[in-house]
């Protein structure tokens, strides 16, 4: 039997034609595609990325000044003289005002009758002062020693008149005060006619305690000029005469010192160096709760940083930090300067609806390395990222 070829040669040449073709194709394909294909991201950066962002802690934050934001209250009714609540009757300074330690920023309503007080406590002391020289002295017998005496006391007598009737003068304007006060309170029916006649009754008593004490200056005027022209010796001092008199020097003094303590108190300082941050007290009005005013050290800011529970393990003093916000003028850098003891709950709220609003978080303080951008931002929430 004669066996027959599946095709004829001229076909077979074209079959192996046409592969050749095919996988000269196929194999210049594989080759374009491996050249030109896209390069995958490279697995060495990828972590290096997701690495910084874990080992920064982030937080939310505000700014105050150095030793936070501090209160000047107005000393007590017991200190300042009064009877009630401090009534401020001048406001010194401004708002963003600078001012310095011990400056006054406030004077109250009873610093008038303390500082007449304080020149009745200070004539006192020169009354005691005089009668010890008078001892020291020696004395002779006869008219001329009690007349002396006389005139020492007369010299005495009118600086004491003199501040009591500065003290009545003093207690007199302030009724006056008070009585104008309520009148026009009670022509916009904010208070009845009672109130206003209890002030006009207060009024008419320091007036007429005015006047008497205007008559005692006047005799004792009259008084010392009489004594001057009867002067006549003096009288022999016993060593017990001398310690009293010298006892009495320093009873007059204490009583000075503690007047010019009283006084004091009628004038609200500033503790420390600082910016006025707010004003809470008008004149005339009573300080409140809180205080006369808002004081801070914006000389230097810092960042109060809430950082979550679980991270605080992460923060040490010492690192460094970057603060970011909308009102801040660009990227600001600081300093762990001090980390928290406690515990507690966050009060810095983030606006993202989706985050945690309740969250357990310690203080981190964070000291700027430039404050002067921010010092006038004092409470602003910021973002914090504290670098490892």
């Amino acid at each position: 039997m004669k066996f027959k070829p599946l095709m004829k040669p001229a076909g077979a040449r074209a079959v192996f034609i046409g592969s050749v073709i095919a996988l000269a194709v196929s194999g210049f394909g594989i080759f374009s595609y491996s050249i030109f294909r896209p390069n995958p991201p490279s697995s060495a950066q990828t972590p290096t990325a997701q690495t910084d962002t874990v080992d920064a802690i982030s937080a939310l934050g505000r700014l105050e000044p150095e030793g936070g934001v501090i209160k000047i209250s107005a000393p007590s009714a017991s200190m300042a003289g009064g009877l009630g609540g401090s009534r401020v009757e001048r406001v010194l300074v401004k708002e963003g005002a600078i001012v310095k330690a011990n400056q006054p920023l406030a004077v109250l309503d009873t610093y008038q009758t303390l500082l007449a007080s304080a020149m009745q406590a200070e004539a006192q002391v020169k009354e005691a002062e005089s009668r010890l020289a008078q001892v020291r002295a020696g004395a002779k017998q006869g008219d001329i020693n009690a007349q002396r005496a006389t005139v020492l006391r007369a010299q005495a007598e009118l600086p004491k008149a003199e501040a009591e009737f500065l003290k009545v003068d003093a207690e007199y304007q302030k009724a006056k005060r008070d009585y104008d006060r309520f009148a026009a309170l009670y022509t916009q029916g904010a208070v009845n006619e009672l109130e206003v006649s209890n002030r006009r009754l207060a009024l008419n008593t320091t007036e007429k305690q005015r006047q008497q004490a205007a008559q005692v200056v006047e005799q004792a005027k009259l008084g010392l000029e009489g004594a001057r022209q009867t002067l006549s010796s003096v009288a022999e001092v016993r060593p017990t005469d001398l310690q009293q008199a010298e006892a009495n020097v320093q009873v007059a003094m204490a009583n000075f010192q503690r007047s010019r303590a009283e006084l004091d108190k009628a004038i609200v300082r500033s503790p420390s160096d600082g910016q006025v941050l707010k004003i809470h007290t008008d004149p005339g009005e009573v300080a409140g709760n809180d205080g006369v005013m808002d004081l801070g050290r914006t000389q230097q800011m810092y960042v109060v940083a809430e950082v979550d529970e679980n991270y605080i393990n992460r923060v040490k003093v010492g690192q460094r930090a970057k603060t970011t916000g909308y009102a801040l003028p660009g990227e600001l850098t600081g300093t762990v300067d001090r980390v928290g003891l406690q515990v507690r709950k966050n009060a810095v709220l983030n606006t993202d609806p989706v985050d945690k609003t309740d969250t357990r978080v310690v203080e981190v303080r964070i000291r700027l390395d430039n404050s002067k951008p921010v010092a006038g931002l004092t409470n602003l929430q910021v973002k914090v990222a504290i670098q490892p």
